[in-house]
């Protein structure tokens, strides 16, 4: 559900700003009010509202500097700045901080409501397009993990958290998606295509090393290389390279 957070130091004013936004948005989530600066942060960062009503001349920290320093964190906010200023510097702060709209007190209710109404409904809209694109990104996203492992597997030293640094995501949510992607976890996906390039070389080239076929897979290892090899062909390297040689 959609939230709005209140934010004047007038008592008299949040109450009846409540009164008025729940009346004509029932399914709306009131989900704080703020007497001051630093409340109106902490609601902001704890609840990410879709909508604030922010009044300028707050006690501690002004609306503007609210706004400041939760921009980053709640990039979706909608602010609509309710101000008995008039001056055209604070018009011009708010707009560089990108405020929805900025509304002079004593602020009509007409127009209040039909201000709260546009920001929300872009809020819904630009959620909805966030929704859709996501699978499009996710799938973009899986495609290149997968094919940085196809490009680097090779790399004794390649790892999940290596892939996640190089495509800027955090290394738990990469996993998801590569398991979206491939049906396999990271190490199940890396050893498939580790074994199967092994596979490989070896039906190339029988006569070839395991010292060297395991240094061609990304192991620095031949005897864990061994290890894997027959857990994943049910065969030791020794006995698949000689069924191959008998052929």
């Amino acid at each position: 559900m959609q939230k709005i957070i209140i934010c004047d130091d007038e008592i008299t004013i949040r109450t009846g700003l409540m009164e008025l936004i729940g009346k004509h948005y029932p399914k709306l989530v009131i989900a704080g009010a703020a007497s001051n600066g630093y409340e109106a942060v902490q609601l902001i960062l704890d609840h990410h509202p879709d909508v604030v009503l922010m009044d300028i001349n707050m006690p501690g920290l002004s609306g503007l500097e609210v706004m400041e320093k939760t921009g980053m964190q709640s990039p979706q906010t909608k602010f609509i700045v309710l101000s008995g200023y008039s001056e055209f510097e604070y018009a011009q702060k708010a707009i560089r901080l990108k405020v929805f709209d900025y509304l002079l007190k004593p602020v009509d209710r007409r127009k209040l409501l039909e201000t709260v109404g546009q920001a929300l409904n872009l809020s819904l809209q630009e959620e909805i397009a966030a929704a859709k694109s996501a699978p499009e990104t996710e799938t973009s996203l899986g495609s290149d993990a997968v094919q940085y492992v196809y490009r680097n597997y090779r790399n004794p030293d390649l790892s999940l958290s290596m892939i996640s640094e190089t495509l800027h995501v955090s290394s738990s949510y990469l996993s998801r998606i590569m398991r979206k992607e491939t049906g396999m976890s990271f190490s199940e996906f890396l050893t498939k295509v580790r074994m199967e390039t092994a596979i490989s070389i070896l039906n190339s080239c029988p006569e070839i090393s395991m010292l060297k076929v395991s240094e061609e897979t990304g192991y620095r290892n031949q005897h864990y290389f061994c290890k894997v090899f027959r857990q994943y062909t049910g065969q030791t390297s020794t006995e698949y390279r000689n069924a191959l040689i008998k052929k």
